[in-house]
C-alpha cells in the first residue's frame, strides 16, 4: 500500500524487460569501479548488494519498487555516481509526489477549475494550506515548491484526497457512490452541464497542476552517509 487508506498498489515481482537493462547497465558501472573484473567477482558481488540491500537472494523476487530501487542505489554509490543515487534514494517519494499531483488535477476537476489558471493556484494554495506542510510560490512561474519527508507526503496526500472525496460526494449521490470514492491514478472528472460527474479511465494526462514537490534533498545526507560507510569521499 502506498498510501495509508489511500491507494492500494499492486507488486509485483520479477523486474520489467526495461528495469532489467538498466540494472545490468548500473551493475557494469559499479563492478568496473570497485575492480570485479571476472564473472565469478561480479555475481558474487551482485548477490551480495541484493542481499544487502533488500535480502533477496534472486534476481526473479526483486520487486519493480523498493528493492530495484535499493539496488539501483546502492550500485550507483559503488560506481561513484553520487547524481544516480540521490534520484534512487527518494525513488519512493518521487512516486508519491506524482500521485499528489495527480490527486491535484481531479480536485481541481472536480471544483470546475482550468487548470494553469489563477483561480486553480489560489484553489490549491487553500487546500494545501490545511496541510501545515511548509510551502512557497517559485516567483517565476507561480507553482508551489514543497520540500518534504514522507511523513509529509502521506499527510497531504490524505489531505488531498479527503477533498477529493468530500467534492465527489457533493456531485454523486446515493447508495452507489461508495465506489466512486476509492482513489483512482487513472480516472479523470468531467463536470456534466445538467450536473453531476462523468468519470473517464485510461492512463491519466497530466494537466498544467500548479503545485510541483521537491523531494531530492533528503536524498543527498543518506547518499553521503553510504559513500563514507564505504571509505568513498562524497563528490
Amino acid at each position: 500500500m502506498l498510501f495509508p487508506g489511500g491507494c492500494q498498489m499492486p507488486k509485483p515481482t520479477g523486474l520489467t524487460a526495461t528495469q532489467r537493462a538498466a540494472f545490468f547497465l548500473a551493475l557494469r558501472a559499479a563492478c568496473i569501479e570497485q575492480g570485479h573484473d571476472t564473472s565469478e567477482a561480479r555475481d558474487e558481488y551482485r548477490k551480495r548488494v541484493m542481499r544487502e540491500e533488500c535480502g533477496r537472494e534472486h534476481l526473479a523476487e526483486l520487486s519493480r519498487t523498493a528493492d530495484f530501487d535499493a539496488c539501483m542505489r546502492r550500485f550507483a554509490v559503488d560506481a561513484g555516481d553520487f547524481e544516480a543515487a540521490s534520484r534512487f534514494a527518494v525513488a519512493n517519494e518521487s512516486r508519491k509526489a506524482a500521485l499528489i499531483r495527480i490527486c491535484c488535477a481531479q480536485v481541481l476537476q472536480l471544483k470546475g477549475c482550468k487548470a494553469g489558471t489563477a483561480e486553480a493556484a489560489d484553489y490549491l494554495s487553500g487546500v494545501v494550506e490545511q496541510s501545515r506542510i511548509p510551502c512557497g510560490r517559485d516567483l517565476l512561474d507561480s507553482t508551489f515548491w514543497l520540500d518534504c519527508n514522507p511523513a509529509h507526503l502521506v499527510t497531504l496526500f490524505q489531505i488531498l484526497d479527503t477533498h477529493r472525496r468530500r467534492l465527489l460526494r457533493r456531485l454523486v449521490s446515493g447508495e452507489g457512490v461508495r465506489p466512486f470514492l476509492q482513489f483512482d491514478p487513472s480516472v479523470s472528472y468531467t463536470l456534466r452541464p445538467s450536473g453531476g460527474v462523468s468519470l473517464a479511465y485510461g492512463q491519466f494526462k497530466f494537466e498544467d497542476v500548479p503545485i510541483r514537490v521537491d523531494v531530492r534533498r533528503i536524498a543527498i545526507v543518506d547518499v553521503r552517509q553510504r559513500a563514507r560507510r564505504r571509505g568513498r569521499p562524497p563528490a
